[in-house]
């Protein structure tokens, strides 16, 4: 993947992060609901904290297709 396209993906991926952490969604989770132990709304925090982590993590994991390539 070349840089630029990882680029455009990781500014998608921090708008989305941005308007997933916001308050008009934030508003969903903010309830008095539990799951296990673990308020709602924690659970919604942490859930996209570790999604947000896993696209980035995927977008960065390419190799370069030469050994003596490097970014």
């Amino acid at each position: 993947m070349s840089a630029s396209k990882k680029n455009q993906k990781a500014v998608l991926i921090a708008i989305a992060c941005l308007l997933f952490f916001n308050f008009p969604l934030l508003s969903i989770a903010n309830h008095p609901r539990q799951i296990g132990d673990l308020p709602l709304l924690l659970v919604y925090l942490f859930a996209g904290w570790l999604l947000f982590i896993l696209l980035i993590r995927t977008i960065n994991r390419t190799a370069p297709k030469n050994p003596d390539e490097h970014e």
